[in-house]
C-alpha cells in the first residue's frame, strides 16, 4: 500500500521510509503521526539552519543512544526517545550559539534524556498508567543548562534579530504572538516557523487548530487579566503551553465534545497559573520552564478522569490516540455497538429463548441500591409463563431450567438448602434463597438467586467457565414464580448494592417487533424477550478471513473489467487489516461470535469501501429473519468539503451518516448477507453509493461474491477467481 508520504510528494520508493522515520518524531511534538505534518515541522525549524542543526542531531543520538541500550523496536519506531531529543536539541540550539562543545553536550544530554525516559516510561507505565510525553526532554534540558553554566565553552545566542523580525507587524499583535506561540513549540520564535506549524497541524487535525485557538486564547487571557506581563508569554516560551494543553485534553487524550472544548479552554488557564507558579519557582535556579506547565496540567487532569468509577460525558480516549476526528469517530462507533468500557460484561446466565419479567430500575423490587438487576422467566407460545393451571412450580416454564455461568470465575459462596415456596408465597427471612454467587477478573461479582432446592452442582472455590452450568432455576426465598435473578455487584456480600453491567451477543425482540435483532451489547429491559446468540458453525467457517488469506477479485462495474487483490494480515501486536491492491485497507475484529470491518480508509467507491459497508458486523449466524442496525462513518464516503464540514459539526450533532440494516440467509452457494445502505442523511446527498450490498460467503473460503445495487440497478458485481 502507498505511503501517504509517497502518494502527496512523489518521493521515490527508496526514500519513503527514511523520510517517514525522519519526519513522525516532528509530527509527534504537536500530536500526530502524519509525515507531512512532520516535514513541514521540520521546515519550521529550519527557518534559522543552526537551531534545525542541534535540533537533527538531538534526534540523531537520541535514536543511536535508544538503539545502544537496546530499547525495544516498537518505542523506537513510534518516536518516543527521538522526539525527547529532538526538543533537548532545538532547546539547546536556541540558546546556545552551534558549536563543537554544544554538540558534545548534545550527545551527552541525550544519553541523559533516554536513560531518564527509560526508567520514567518503565515505572509510569507499571503503577499509573500515564504516558509520561516530553517529560524527559524537560530533565535532559535543565541538566544541560546547569551543567552549562560551569562550561565557558559555550557561548550563548539568541534567536537572529532577522529571524525576530521576520513577518513582525504585518499581522495584527494577537495573531502574530499565537504564530509566536506555534512556532515556541519546536523552540521557534519567528512568524514564518509559526505559518509553517500551522500548516502542520492543518494536516494533522482542523480541529486540533480549532483547539490551539481556544487554548492560546483561554491561557493568554487568564495570564493577562490576572495581571502578567504580556511579553511573558513569547519571553519565557509560556504560550506554547496553553496551545498543547488545549489539544491533549480537548481531543486527544479526551474524546472531542462540546464539554471537552471547554475542559481545554478550563486547563489552558490553569497552565497560566501553573506558568505563574514554576516560572517564579525555576527563575532562581536560571532554569526555563519549558513545558513544565503543560505537562503538570494534562497528566493530572488525564490521571483524576482516570480514576472515575463510569466515564461520563468527559470519555477518555481508549487505545493508541490519535487525531480529535478519529478518536471520535472510533469513540462513537464503540458507543453505538458496545458498552461503556468500565462497565462489566456477561453473557446470559441462560440457555434458549427468555422474557425479562423486571429489569434495571424495575417496578416492584429493582429499585434504589439494588436497581441494576434482571429477573427472567420463560414463556410458552400462548405468551404465558406457565402451562396447565399455574398452581404449582413444575407448571412453571422456567422451573428446573439450567442456570449457566455468565462469565469464567469462582465461587465465593454457595447456598443451597432452602425449599422452593408454593407459587404466590415468598420467603422473606431467606430473601435471596437458593444461590451462587461469583467472582470474576476486575473484581466484579454475579449474583444468580432462587434455584431449585439441591440443585447447585459446584461448591465454594471451584473455578468455573463461561456457560458451566451452576444449577436450576427454582422458587426459593423471595419469590412467588419461578424465575432467575441476576445482579453484578462490587463486594462479596450476599445481596450487596448493584452495579450498572451488560450482556454481549445477544438477540433481542420487543413485543411490537416482528424477528428479533442481534445487539453485540444489551441491556434489556422489562418486556423484551432475550436469547444468547446462536453460533452457528457453518456461519462460523464462512465468515472468515484468516491472517495470510489472499482474495483475488474479478470486478465489473458499468461494463468495464478489471482486478484486484486483497490480502489479510496481522501486526506484532495483533492488529489484523485487509489490505488492497488498490490501496484501499479496511480493519478487522472478529472473536468466537462475529466478525466486523473498522476504520476503512481509501476510494468511497474501492470494492474493499463496498464491502466495509455490505459487511459491519456479521454474527455467525444463519438464522433467517435475524437483522441489526449500524450507523456507520460517513467520512470516507463523501467529497473532502462535505467530510470538513461533517468532522467540525461532529461534536455538536451527527450531521451526516451511513444507517444500514443487514439480515442473513443461508443457500446452497453459501451464507448471503445483505445489507441496506441509506446514505439519506448525508451532507453532499447519496451520490453513487448503493443502496443495497450483497455478499456471499462460503465455508473455507471467507468472500466469494459482492453485488451492489442503486435503485433496483446493478452497480457493480465481483466475484473471487480462485
Amino acid at each position: 500500500m502507498s505511503s501517504p508520504l509517497d502518494a502527496r510528494l512523489r518521493i521515490p520508493s527508496r526514500l519513503v521510509a527514511p523520510l517517514r522515520r525522519l519526519a513522525l518524531p516532528y509530527a509527534a511534538i504537536i500530536f500526530g503521526a502524519h509525515p507531512l505534518a512532520g516535514l513541514l515541522a521540520l521546515a519550521a525549524t529550519l527557518v534559522v539552519p543552526a537551531h534545525g542543526a542541534a535540533g537533527l542531531l538531538g534526534l540523531a543520538s537520541a535514536e543511536l543512544w535508544a538503539r545502544l541500550l537496546g530499547r525495544p523496536l516498537a518505542q523506537r519506531e513510534e518516536g518516543f526517545y527521538a522526539f525527547n531529543g529532538l526538543l533537548v536539541g532545538l532547546a539547546m540550539g536556541l540558546m546556545f550559539r552551534l558549536s563543537w562543545s554544544l554538540a558534545l553536550v548534545l550527545v551527552l544530554a541525550t544519553l541523559f534524556t533516554t536513560l531518564v525516559g527509560t526508567v520514567l516510561r518503565d515505572l509510569a507505565e507499571r503503577y499509573v498508567g500515564l504516558p509520561i510525553l516530553s517529560l524527559p526532554f524537560v530533565l535532559g534540558t535543565w541538566l544541560a543548562l546547569l551543567a552549562a553554566a560551569r562550561f565557558p565553552g559555550l557561548e550563548i545566542a539568541l534567536d537572529p534579530a532577522w529571524a525576530l523580525h521576520l513577518g513582525a507587524g504585518v499581522l495584527p499583535g494577537p495573531v502574530e504572538l499565537f504564530l509566536r506561540s506555534l512556532g515556541a513549540c519546536f523552540f521557534q520564535l519567528s512568524v514564518p516557523s509559526g505559518l509553517l506549524v500551522l500548516l502542520a497541524l492543518l494536516v494533522i487535525s482542523r480541529w486540533a487548530v480549532v483547539l490551539a485557538v481556544i487554548g492560546f486564547s483561554a491561557g493568554a487571557a487568564t495570564w493577562i487579566a490576572l495581571g502578567g506581563e504580556p511579553t511573558a508569554l513569547e519571553g519565557h516560551l509560556l504560550g506554547f503551553n496553553f496551545i498543547l494543553v488545549a489539544i491533549a485534553l480537548g481531543g486527544y487524550f479526551v474524546v472531542l465534545s462540546p464539554l471537552s472544548l471547554l475542559l481545554a479552554a478550563v486547563a489552558a488557564s490553569v497552565t497560566a497559573v501553573l506558568a505563574a507558579a514554576t516560572l517564579g519557582a525555576l527563575v532562581p535556579l536560571a532554569l526555563p520552564v519549558l513545558a513544565l506547565p503543560f505537562l503538570l496540567a494534562t497528566l493530572l487532569v488525564r490521571y483524576a478522569l482516570g480514576l472515575r468509577p463510569v466515564e461520563g460525558a468527559l470519555r477518555l480516549v481508549r487505545g493508541v490516540p490519535g487525531s480529535p476526528e478519529r478518536n471520535l469517530t472510533r469513540a462513537t462507533f464503540q458507543a453505538r455497538r458496545y458498552p461503556d468500557p468500565l462497565l462489566p460484561v456477561f453473557h446470559l446466565p441462560v440457555l434458549g429463548r427468555w422474557a425479562v419479567t423486571q429489569g434495571p430500575h424495575g417496578d416492584q423490587t429493582h429499585q434504589g441500591l439494588w436497581a441494576h438487576a434482571w429477573d427472567f422467566e420463560v414463556r410458552g407460545e400462548d405468551g404465558q409463563v406457565f402451562h396447565d393451571t399455574g398452581t404449582v412450580v413444575k407448571d412453571y416454564h422456567a422451573y428446573g431450567a439450567p442456570v449457566v455461568a455468565p462469565a469464567a470465575g469462582r465461587v465465593v459462596r454457595v447456598v443451597a438448602h432452602h425449599p422452593d415456596n408454593p407459587v404466590g408465597e415468598v420467603d422473606t427471612v431467606n430473601n435471596w434463597g437458593n444461590l451462587v454467587l461469583l467472582w470474576h477478573p476486575g473484581d466484579v461479582y454475579t449474583l444468580l438467586c432462587h434455584l431449585q432446592q439441591h440443585s447447585v452442582v459446584v461448591r465454594e472455590g471451584d473455578p468455573v467457565a463461561l456457560g458451566q452450568v451452576l444449577g436450576k432455576v427454582g422458587n426459593s426465598g423471595r419469590s412467588p414464580v419461578p424465575h432467575l435473578h441476576m445482579q453484578a455487584q462490587r463486594s462479596p456480600e450476599i445481596g450487596a448494592p448493584t452495579t450498572p453491567a451488560t450482556f454481549l451477543h445477544v438477540l433481542v425482540q420487543g413485543a411490537e417487533d416482528d424477528a428479533p435483532s442481534y445487539q453485540t451489547s444489551s441491556s434489556p429491559i422489562a418486556g423484551q424477550t432475550v436469547e444468547a446468540l446462536p453460533v452457528d458453525a457453518l456461519a462460523q467457517a464462512a465468515v472468515s478471513l484468516p491472517p495470510g488469506l489472499a482474495i483475488p477479485w474479478r470486478v465489473v462495474r458499468r461494463g468495464v473489467l478489471s482486478e484486484v487483490r486483497w490480502l489479510s494480515t496481522i501486526s506484532p501486536l495483533g492488529a489484523r487489516h485487509l489490505t488492497s491492491s488498490s490501496g484501499a485497507r479496511s480493519g478487522i475484529y472478529a472473536d468466537l461470535a462475529y466478525l466486523t470491518t473498522l476504520d476503512f480508509t481509501g476510494r468511497a467507491d474501492d470494492l474493499l469501501g463496498l464491502f466495509h459497508l455490505g459487511t459491519p458486523r456479521v454474527p455467525f449466524l444463519a438464522r433467517p429473519g435475524v437483522a441489526w442496525r449500524d450507523t456507520l462513518d460517513a467520512g470516507p464516503f463523501v467529497p473532502l468539503w462535505a467530510r470538513i464540514l461533517h468532522e467540525l459539526a461532529r461534536p455538536f450533532a451527527e450531521v451526516g451518516a451511513l444507517h444500514t440494516r443487514t439480515r442473513v440467509r443461508a443457500e446452497e452457494r453459501g451464507l448471503v448477507v445483505r445489507t441496506e445502505v441509506d446514505g439519506s442523511g448525508l451532507l453532499a446527498g447519496r451520490g453513487a453509493l448503493p443502496d443495497v450490498i450483497e455478499v456471499v460467503w462460503a465455508p473455507g473460503r471467507g468472500p466469494v461474491s459482492l453485488r451492489a445495487w442503486r435503485a433496483e440497478t446493478l452497480l457493480l458485481a465481483a466475484e473471487v477467481t480462485a
